[in-house]
């Protein structure tokens, strides 16, 4: 089975077409993704770290006949809780269109034989054959035991991994797994396929929704599909169709930043000096930053700083805190009203968020002629965004993050 990974948000247009100029499976390979059917709404009315609902389908293009399909739709269990599901869609992937009605002495497209309607018998079977408007089948959440629960920095000491918290990303899924894979474990189908027009569905139609809420981060849902089936003839068991050529798209939801955080050096207007700067690049919105930046005392020393232009004063307190002893100072930017006992009204521009200069820092050089190294240790930096639906900060998480560590100074 063929995986391709979209980044961008593809739109679709939904159809259950019988017509066979919708069938182009010979030229097209099919397609199976998921699709985010409220993802306008959300990214209006919601930041990352929000409560959020979600609404998704599972849908198909270009598909070769088949009457059945079972499925799985796997999800971070951790972030989201499933809600509920539906295929009772219409129109649906495996929505029939019925046999013709004909002569329809009434006109309403329903086979009235006391009126004296007559149909098209297109299958011989001697009957009239309705439209089918759902499929039938189940779905139903299942879990698997798929492996060892990954490490993470209890940094609550509440013996549990809580969104925002470190963690050592063993299969590179963007999110913490305990071991447990959560997923929906679907199969459905034309209802009795002898008795349908068409007999298999083709084409393009959207197959399941799926409900669930939890918090707005990037996460993936990926899809599996386990075994599709042909019908061909009741004397004949359904022929099960090869699925490893399909093209299957995982999802990614959420927009999330890519933020950067880094240390620049500058242009010096005295000798003997030194001043870098901390630079951040595409972050969320901030109600709070934490770091440390190392330096070796025996090269430098702390002078000044400087407090530039991307936390506003106005609104957010600075905390410095220098050790020339040990080479360290410590930086804290904190939004003034994030974390009040009080009940406020927060304004949402009020929160730093993109990309910017925060800080200068000056240091004297003892030692002209060599070389230093300034660190930014990625164990010491933390930082929080705002959750505007309850009201409260909460942590981001920090693997999402790229912190340039090192900065390599030539005097």
């Amino acid at each position: 089975m063929r995986y391709t990974f979209p980044l961008l948000v593809l739109l679709f247009i939904i159809t259950t077409s019988c017509d066979d100029d919708n069938f182009r499976w010979d030229s097209d390979p099919p397609e199976v993704r998921i699709n985010w059917l409220n993802q306008s709404e959300i990214e209006a009315e919601h930041a990352i770290g929000d409560s959020i609902e979600l609404e998704l389908a599972l849908e198909f293009s270009n598909m070769p006949y088949m009457y059945s399909v079972d499925f799985r739709v796997h999800f971070d269990h951790t972030l989201f809780s499933p809600d509920s599901f539906n295929y009772n869609i219409f129109p649906s992937f495996f929505t029939t269109i019925g046999e013709t009605v004909d002569p329809d002495v009434n006109s309403n497209g329903i086979y009235e034989e006391e009126e004296g309607d007559g149909f098209m018998d297109a299958n011989g079977n001697g009957q009239w054959d309705p439209q089918t408007l759902y499929p039938i089948g189940i779905v139903r959440l299942d879990t698997t035991l798929a492996g060892d629960t990954e490490v993470f920095d209890d940094a609550n000491g509440n013996g549990q991994y809580d969104f925002g918290e470190n963690f050592q990303d063993d299969n590179g899924n963007l999110a913490w797994d305990d071991g447990l894979q959560v997923y929906f474990d679907g199969g459905l189908g034309i209802p009795s396929p002898e008795n349908t027009i068409p007999s298999n569905a083709y084409g393009t139609g959207q197959v399941c929704k799926f409900y669930l809420s939890g918090i707005y981060t990037a996460t993936i849902f990926d899809i599996d599909i386990v075994e599709a089936f042909v019908y061909e003839d009741a004397d004949l068991d359904p022929v099960e169709l090869s699925v490893n050529s399909w093209d299957v798209y995982p999802y990614l939801v959420g927009n999330p930043h890519d933020p950067v955080l880094r240390l620049q050096e500058e242009n010096q207007s005295e000798e003997n000096t030194i001043t870098i700067s901390l630079q951040i690049g595409d972050a969320p919105k901030l109600s709070k930053l934490q770091n440390t930046i190392s330096y070796d005392p025996d090269v430098l020393s702390y002078s000044q700083y400087e407090i530039l232009d991307y936390f506003d004063q106005l609104n957010y307190q600075v905390n410095l805190l220098s050790n020339d002893n040990q080479g360290e100072i410590s930086l804290e930017f904190i939004h003034n009203d994030a974390y009040s006992d009080e009940i406020l009204t927060i304004e949402e521009n009020s929160f730093s968020e993109g990309s910017g200069a925060i800080v200068e820092v000056t240091f004297l050089v003892s030692e002209i002629d060599s070389v230093s190294t300034i660190l930014l240790p990625t164990n010491n930096v933390s930082a929080e965004s705002y959750n505007f639906s309850v009201g409260q900060p909460y942590p981001l998480d920090m693997n999402y993050w790229t912190i340039e560590e090192s900065l390599l100074i030539n005097f």
